[in-house]
This record gives C-alpha cells, structure tokens and sequence, in this order.
C-alpha cells in the first residue's frame, strides 16, 4: 500500500504548521489504528504518505477503504481548505526484504497507481481485484491495461470507490470514550470454566486442544488452534486460525479478521457461539457476551488432522 496526501507541498506552502498538525491527527486518529485492526505495518514512511505491506490483498484492500471512509469523516467537520485528502494504490506481488524495507517491484508498482487514484480515492492493480472478487462488496472501475514508468510489463488496473464498500465498520465518533468488558461464556465441558472476560492484550484462542489454544472444544471437527477472539478499541474481532473446517459467521466462512455484531452467530467445529452487544448508555461501558451450545453436526464436514 502507498498513501500520499493531495496537494502536500501546496498545503505546506500555505500553512506548514496545519498541515503537519493534520497529518499527524490523521495518522493517530484514522491511519494507525486501520493498520493495526487489519495487520498491516508501515515500512518506510514519507514527508507527505507512507508504504505498507499486509499478509494479504484482502486486508489491504479493507484498511484502505476504512482509511478513506475515515479520513472523509474526519473532514466532515473541517472547513474545505484544511480538510487533508489521500490517494491510496495497491498491489499484490514479490518484494525483496532488506532489513524493516521491502524493494522491487511490488513495490513500485503501488507507487505508480497511487498518482492514478482519484482523490480521495484507491487505485488498485488486477492481481488485487482477483483477490478481492467474491469476498468484498466493491465497485471497480477498470481503466484498463497502463504501461507504468519503469515497469517492464503493462498492468491492467482499476479505480475503487470507498462509498461502495459496505466491509468497513463505522467510525468512532471523535473523542469517544467506552470501557468495555467482553465475555466468552463457555460451554458446559469438564474442566472449563463457565465463562472467560478477554483483556486488551490477552486474546482468547479456541481449538481443540489446550495447550496451543486457552480452552479446549473437544470434537474431531475442531482444529487444535481454531479461532482467535481479540479487542480492537470497543469492538470484538474473530479470526479463524487456518482451520480445517473453517470457522462460520451467520453461515459464511470467516475468510478475513471480522468485527462481530450483536446478534451474531459464530459456529466452530459443532459448537455454536451467540453474540450478544450490551452498552450502558450511562457509564460508557460495553458487555459484550457470547453463549455457546453444540449444534448439529454439519453435514459432509472432515475432521481436522
């Protein structure tokens, strides 16, 4: 991922101190915490934009939209010219690792479709809307096949509206400040307990056995390390761990790390877990509750090695 800012040395040029200020709220408020929710890590940063990598096309692709749908509320409430704009491009290929940099050419790639993005906007190559087809509800615009400054080969790439992402959960309203409790309560299983709070640094790991994983499901349809619950701010993230029978949300593979919502319910092995969302809208504090009761086996499933 390359992030560049529109109009940089223009807005430096009419207020420095602003437009630094700007960049860094946006990199606090908005750019970080993306990063963070969808495992990316920054590994060279710019004057005016950063570079990024992500173990997958899909994770960058949904931190992008996030980053650009909340960057477009953080100016919301800002007068037009000191609202701060990013172009975003995107590729998935080989990079050459030296030290925390990575080089070559999937890098370089996503530097040349970052100037093709509108802005406000994602630019994106093939090899990433091949990646995201089936798993994102996104509309892509294909401008067709560029020949792209000192890349051997044309690429044929495609311009991404963030409004027609409906992956991203909403924004934080600014300033907002909630003290959440989650809780897994268990189920009824010799030697478990019957319920566990998750703690901000202490993810939760289901499999079937313990230890690698905190609690054991026992059912051959349970992989040893299943599925990880984890905080992200307010909210409770699942992510399935390369199982072998998949973990389900409302009956849809868990393909990417996914924010639940109240009402949701998540299958793991024969296992189903409810989720329930609770905010006192007095204290700023949020119960978040799972229940878990075996379900019927699903048919045609293998078990786990």
């Amino acid at each position: 991922m390359v992030a560049d800012v529109v109009g940089f040395s223009k807005m430096l040029g009419e207020d420095e101190a602003g437009t630094l200020r700007k960049m860094a709220d946006a990199r606090r408020e908005v750019i970080d915490p993306c990063l963070g929710l969808f495992r990316g890590r920054v590994f060279k940063e710019l004057g005016d934009g950063l570079l990024a990598e992500f173990p997958s096309a899909v994770l960058a692709l949904r931190a992008a939209v996030q980053i650009q749908e909340q960057v477009n509320a953080l100016n919301a409430s800002r007068p037009t010219r000191e609202q701060i704009v990013f172009r975003i491009g995107l590729h998935q290929g080989e990079v050459l690792v030296q030290g925390a940099d990575l080089m070559g050419d999937g890098v370089n790639v996503a530097a040349r479709l970052e100037p093709l993005a509108r802005a406000g906007g994602i630019c994106v190559s093939h090899r990433i809307r091949e990646d995201a087809m089936g798993k994102l509800r996104l509309d892509f615009e294909d401008l067709g096949e560029r020949q792209l400054k000192n890349i051997a080969h044309p690429v044929r790439v495609y311009n991404v509206h963030p409004a027609a992402a409906a992956t991203a959960p909403p924004p934080q309203p600014a300033g907002a400040r909630v003290d959440v409790t989650h809780r897994i309560v268990l189920p009824a299983l010799p030697g478990l307990p019957s319920s566990v709070v998750i703690a901000a640094k202490e993810p939760l790991t289901l499999g079937r056995a313990a230890p690698p994983s905190d609690f054991a499901l026992p059912s051959k349809e349970v992989s040893r390390q299943h599925c990880r619950f984890e905080m992200v701010g307010s909210d409770l993230l699942l992510t399935d761990l390369n199982s072998t029978n998949g973990t389900f949300l409302n009956d849809e593979p868990v393909e990417q790390p996914t924010l639940l919502q109240h009402g949701a319910k998540i299958r793991v092995g024969s296992y189903v877990l409810e989720y329930e969302r609770e905010e006192d809208q007095d204290a700023d504090a949020t119960i978040v509750k799972t229940r878990a009761r075996p379900a019927t086996k699903p048919e045609g499933v293998e078990a786990s090695p």
